[in-house]
């Protein structure tokens, strides 16, 4: 159970800096094939994928849609877009590490 706890709080920490680096330089797998070719590094990748999608689909300005943050369930918390007018309804469970990435980059937008 250890080593689990630490492979999770690794890919939390991870995860949390390619989403910082991400921001300011793209992130490819084949750009990056070392760091993402072990079974860790394609989980890591995957997670990066989806956490960039979601940034992606809340930053979009053609989009009118909520979004709602649910409470942690362990190490995990979920992230919900909805958009009513279209019945459309995504969710995501992410590393609780990184839903202070997300809290941030709602209260940027909604200062805008």
């Amino acid at each position: 159970m250890a080593k689990m706890l630490n492979d999770s709080d690794c890919m939390a920490a991870e995860l949390r800096k390619l989403l910082e680096l991400g921001a300011s330089e793209r992130i490819s797998r084949n750009r990056c094939f070392d760091k993402f070719s072990t079974p860790f590094g394609r989980r890591l990748f995957a997670y990066y994928r989806t956490c960039m999608s979601l940034k992606k689909e809340i930053e979009d300005p053609k989009r009118n849609h909520r979004i709602r943050l649910h409470k942690n369930r362990g190490e995990m918390f979920m992230l919900e877009i909805i958009n009513d007018p279209i019945a459309y309804r995504r969710t995501a469970t992410l590393p609780v590490e990184v839903r202070t990435y997300f809290e941030d980059m709602l209260k940027v937008d909604k200062q805008l």
